[in-house]
């Protein structure tokens, strides 16, 4: 089965892996009604329910302008599955790159029902600076 669940994952991934998609419909068919996604492990709390993951993804593609994920490597374990990413998001500050492992979780129906991505925060803020990641007003520092 480890096979099939590498490829539900890695059919996922593709729906983001050169920008964002039109339409959140393919991306969402992937995950079950009561999966849960946690962002950035440990730092964020999971989001729970398939329109809560969908309206988080939403509101990132509001955020930056465009996206791309290149998987370099996968790896599976019965029902779970590990890839290591190269992603990156494309702000006003330009492209941030985001090294990353996230871990799935399928159910018996192959549908994803959690999603966890572990990401290097420090890259992310030494590209961005701090205030950009976390909204912080320069002047409260």
């Amino acid at each position: 089965m480890t096979a099939v669940h590498e490829q539900v994952v890695l059919d996922m991934i593709s729906t983001f892996e050169n920008g964002w998609p039109e339409n959140l419909d393919k991306t969402m068919s992937y995950v079950a009604d009561d999966a849960y996604y946690q962002m950035i492990v440990p730092v964020t709390e999971p989001i729970r329910g398939k329109a809560a993951i969908r309206a988080e993804i939403q509101g990132m593609i509001h955020k930056y302008q465009s996206n791309k994920s290149d998987v370099l490597t996968i790896a599976s374990n019965d029902r779970f599955v590990f890839t290591e990413r190269l992603d990156a998001a494309l702000s006003e500050q330009g492209w941030t790159k985001i090294p990353l492992v996230a871990v799935f979780e399928l159910n018996a129906a192959n549908k994803i029902i959690a999603w966890r991505e572990y990401l290097d925060l420090g890259s992310v803020i030494k590209q961005q600076g701090i205030e950009n990641v976390f909204g912080i007003n320069k002047n409260h520092l």
